[in-house]
């Protein structure tokens, strides 16, 4: 399988597109319809839509299905609050090709297993921002809203339930500052199913190319002009 160029794009419970910074600062772009023409002229592999909960109860759901209203043909995976209602929505028709999950890796088996029932194996996507601390790596619980520790038990049931994860460096987010490829030194799950994505770097993307990952989802530099995509193929 060859690798891949995808591009994260955040979206907020007003159903803007914003752009965020080291996990904390956010910026509103603007309309998610011109950011989605936007990368789909760009010609990106993938787009990965995600609403960051971060612990709070907001409109998620609704604002995923008012998607549905955008043409597109770049391949859409889509996260954020997604739960056993807006599951049957969201799978009604084959608009969103993959979902992505973050809280429910943690305690919500039974829903991941309803959407590979809907969707299959393969249409499954774990979203997992870290941050490295004291030697040691913390994963983000969009739940919790917050960095957790994690067993290794947590890398196997991810391996038997996502056809892949998205490694996202919360410390480079929306950043060009590289991202941190120690991450590898904790991970245990198989490096063809694994994309990265975080402060990338052209250099980041090339090592990823040579350490066969699945590929790379592009945050903030994506929708800049003066970064090329073709240049990366």
């Amino acid at each position: 399988m060859s690798f891949r160029i995808g591009a994260t794009v955040l979206i907020d419970r007003n159903g803007r597109a914003i752009q965020s910074y080291s996990f904390k600062v956010k910026r509103i772009l603007g309309c998610i319809k011109y950011v989605l023409s936007f990368l789909d002229a760009y010609k990106v592999d993938e787009i990965h839509l995600i609403i960051p909960l971060k612990g709070r109860s907001n409109r998620a759901s609704k604002v995923l299905l008012e998607l549905k209203d955008i043409p597109i043909s770049t391949p859409l995976s889509v996260g954020g609050g997604v739960d056993s209602n807006s599951l049957i929505e969201i799978t009604r028709d084959p608009y969103f090709e993959r979902l992505i999950f973050n809280s429910a890796i943690f305690d919500n088996n039974e829903l991941i297993e309803q959407a590979i029932l809907k969707m299959g194996h393969q249409a499954m996507i774990a979203s997992i921002p870290f941050i490295l601390e004291k030697d040691l790596i913390k994963i983000y619980n969009s739940k919790m809203n917050k960095f957790i520790d994690v067993t290794e038990n947590f890398w196997e049931n991810l391996s038997l339930m996502f056809n892949e994860i998205i490694l996202l460096d919360a410390d480079a987010e929306g950043s060009k500052k590289g991202f941190n490829f120690e991450v590898f030194r904790f991970v245990n799950f198989p490096m063809d199913r694994i994309l990265i994505s975080g402060g990338l770097t052209k250099l980041d993307i090339n090592k990823a190319k040579k350490m066969k990952l699945a590929g790379a989802s592009l945050d903030n530099i994506t929708l800049h002009s003066e970064f090329s995509i073709k240049e990366l193929r």
